[in-house]
């Protein structure tokens, strides 16, 4: 694929205004990919926005605070002449969507903030830059750049996604405070407000399963390290989460679904410069071991596949690596 400058992209994008845009965003959308994919839309001319399967709870409640419900379809429509790809950096992280794109043969562009991912076609285009912490805030930087009038509805779809991928702003840089800053106040909102109101009701039955995974889990002492594992009822990356809120330095988690298994691996910052390791590298060669691919943020990352008999083998290969930094680190001093 081309790597793109900042620069590049806005020309790619605004050569593309009037074209049949479809953007779309990996599986089951966040509000980063949601939001993200949402604010773009709102600078082409004829764009729509299509999920590869389902989104999460807390995007749809964002869309329906905002009344944008049934904005974003499931379907690919048969005249897109390009077809842009928020949150990813491939197109197995569209699913069965990846592989329709790539037999019609439609012109590819990745806007993301993970570690980068060799492959992809030649003539495919790719925005990728880890200094953002979220989609979002690279879309901002864009539609800034394009001239884009950013309405207050745009806003508040791009602070979802800035504040939601920050870690509770723990993933953040002066970009992201001067953004959130900013588009509070397009918005009209305050940061409190934003960061709560947009935040869906989690059922009880859901709570309880998470609580019941966390308690379930291996906890390991590794020098002054706490490490979290083990198998998570059904979304690995909110259960992954929920035992960093705990106040672990690290965790790691997997499940597995009917068609795939995926992994999630957590670390609380500054551990990835402590331990000199990046998670996103670490999924990157775990995904192959699920048949599938992984990547992410130095401090969030994942893995999927469908080789679901392998998950725990392939979550017991990523605490190793984990452990193996904590290790020599103790020799360090740390």
């Amino acid at each position: 694929m081309r790597a793109l400058s900042m620069q590049e992209l806005c020309g790619l994008l605004g050569d593309s205004r009037g074209r049949r845009v479809v953007i779309t965003f990996h599986t089951i959308g966040d509000r980063d990919a949601v939001g993200s994919a949402m604010a773009l839309a709102s600078y082409f001319v004829n764009a729509s926005v299509v999920t590869p399967d389902f989104i999460t709870a807390n995007a749809r409640h964002m869309l329906s605070t905002l009344g944008l419900s049934g904005k974003v379809t499931g379907k690919l429509p048969d005249n897109t002449e390009v077809v842009i790809v928020c949150d990813a950096n491939n197109t197995y992280a569209l699913a069965d969507m990846g592989q329709r794109i790539l037999e019609k043969g439609t012109e590819l562009l990745f806007i993301d903030h993970h570690a980068p991912h060799d492959g992809g076609r030649a003539q495919d285009s790719i925005f990728n830059d880890e200094s953002y912490n979220s989609t979002a805030s690279i879309v901002y930087d864009a539609l800034k750049l394009l001239g884009s009038d950013i309405a207050k509805e745009t806003a508040v779809l791009l602070l979802n996604g800035i504040i939601a991928d920050s870690a509770d702003l723990q993933n953040s840089s002066p970009l992201t405070f001067r953004q959130i800053a900013e588009l509070l106040e397009t918005a009209g909102m305050t940061f409190s407000f934003v960061a709560q109101h947009f935040k869906a009701e989690v059922p009880t039955a859901n709570r309880y399963r998470v609580i019941r995974d966390v308690f379930s889990a291996h906890a390991e002492m590794v020098g002054k390290y706490v490490l979290v594992y083990g198998k998570a009822s059904e979304h690995a990356n909110v259960v992954a989460d929920a035992a960093l809120r705990l106040d672990c330095d690290a965790s790691v988690f997997w499940t597995a679904s009917a068609s795939e298994a995926s992994m999630s691996a957590r670390l609380r910052s500054p551990c990835d410069k402590e331990l000199q390791i990046h998670l996103g590298a670490v999924m990157e060669d775990i995904g192959p071991m699920l048949g599938g691919e992984g990547g992410g943020h130095a401090c969030a990352a994942g893995a999927y596949g469908p080789d679901r008999e392998k998950a725990e083998q392939a979550c017991m290969e990523a605490v190793r690596q984990i452990k193996d930094k904590m290790i020599s680190s103790l020799g360090k001093g740390e």
